[in-house]
């Protein structure tokens, strides 16, 4: 039997400590500009006239959003006159448009009027509207880790709910993504306490808030998954040479995953993460495993969408655009160079990617949230005369896995002839 600490307790506080790590590296700050633009409506009275170029102001800045219809119908009650004329418009309506959309407008001037032959009025404004500016983080490619499924007859645990699991696995995808800084990445779990949040802003005299409202992103791929199988349980070896016998805690999972394109529905990538570990030595064995599994399945996504690039060469050190802790330090990559031809599929005549190269091995010797940092170890050419953006790529050495691997596996069978020899 494993050691448990107040399962229920630990789980709460590794997710909070999540969540807290997650806001903080995905947060987009942005800022409230001022954008000046000017525009022009039509209608049968001077009023309907103003209000379309109103509408088309807004819409050229803001585009169409839940701020966006709420400042329109606003100005739709606020802009009425009796006199039918620009002269009481712009001294009565200026502050009240002003104080009514909270600052969303922050000025405008009626610059022509006309009524043509048929009785049409025509107007041209100036208005100088608040916009929410994001920032460079937010206009990432957008992802969202959607609550996984649980295959819940395939799902045997003691002193753990399956919820205790999924909760996790869902935490630990979104960190290792965020981690990536290739992603914005939004959340999925936490809907209802944000709908309060934004809520509370509805009532802000702050204009910073109030352009807030409406500018929620939405999400390029949702990563969905499930976990088809569960198993944590104790085993026993009895060797045959002896009556000892070894217990072990072995995890046993299989989880299988997608990436979907939001707009299309269609299946950009899809795989599976199968592990089998030993679990003795591990006091939180629901974290390990979803730990490993978000490990495992972060780095497939990460390959699939985003191979890490060398972005700068100095002699032999590589400044790679991938840091977080997704890149071990002595962890060993292949260096490939991509070429500008490409491979297309005979059958559907679609592009199956460059031609690579493989030029090089290196291994990591530093790291850090944004970037990492690689020493060449074997390289056929010269590779900073040659280099450009986008040119050469890392991906993980197969050779050195099984090298590690066939060590492992080395190890254990010493100790077994060592246990042998002993009893």
């Amino acid at each position: 039997m494993f050691v448990l600490f107040n399962i229920k307790k630990k789980l709460i506080s590794f997710l909070l400590l999540g969540t807290l790590v997650f806001f903080f590296n995905s947060t987009s700050f942005a800022e409230v500009k001022y954008v000046e633009t000017n525009a022009k409506g039509s209608g049968e009275t001077f009023e309907i006239a103003l209000k379309k170029a109103f509408t088309r102001a807004i819409s050229k800045v803001n585009g169409v959003s839940v701020e966006s219809e709420s400042v329109l119908k606003t100005i739709d009650k606020s802009v009425t006159t009796n006199e039918g004329s620009s002269a009481s418009l712009t001294r009565d309506l200026q502050q009240t448009i002003n104080e009514k959309t909270k600052g969303s407008i922050k000025t405008f001037e009626i610059l022509s009027e006309t009524k043509d032959s048929n009785g049409i009025f025509n107007v041209e404004i100036k208005v100088t509207i608040a916009k929410f500016a994001l920032s460079k983080t937010a206009k990432r490619k957008r992802i969202a880790v959607v609550p996984f499924r649980l295959n819940v007859g395939r799902i045997e645990l003691e002193n753990f709910s399956p919820d205790d699991f999924r909760e996790l696995l869902n935490q630990k995808f979104s960190t290792y993504l965020v981690q990536t800084r290739k992603f914005t990445v939004l959340d999925r779990e936490f809907e209802e306490e944000i709908k309060g949040e934004l809520s509370n802003l509805v009532e802000s005299e702050n204009i910073d808030d109030q352009v807030k409202i409406g500018q929620a992103l939405f999400a390029d791929y949702i990563v969905v998954g499930r976990v088809d199988n569960l198993e944590i349980k104790e085993v026993e070896k009895k060797f045959l040479t002896s009556e000892k016998i070894i217990k072990k805690t072995m995890g046993v999972l299989n989880f299988s995953y997608r990436i979907i394109d939001v707009p299309t529905r269609q299946i950009k990538y899809s795989s599976s993460v199968n592990l089998e570990v030993n679990l003795k030595k591990q006091n939180q064995p629901l974290v390990y495993l979803s730990d490993m599994t978000a490990q495992n399945a972060g780095v497939e996504v990460m390959y699939a969408i985003y191979p890490i690039l060398v972005e700068k060469i100095e002699g032999e050190l590589l400044y790679l655009g991938q840091g977080g802790n997704q890149i071990k330090l002595n962890d060993q990559y292949s260096l490939y160079e991509r070429s500008d031809e490409k491979i297309k599929d005979s059958y559907t005549g679609e592009t199956l990617g460059n031609v690579e190269t493989k030029v090089g091995l290196v291994e990591i010797v530093d790291s850090n949230s944004k970037f990492s940092v690689a020493k060449i170890i074997e390289l056929n050419l010269d590779l900073e005369s040659n280099f450009k953006p986008r040119k050469y790529m890392i991906k993980p050495f197969k050779s050195a896995k099984k090298l590690k691997q066939n060590q492992a596996k080395e190890k254990i069978e010493k100790k077994k002839k060592k246990i042998d020899e002993t009893y």
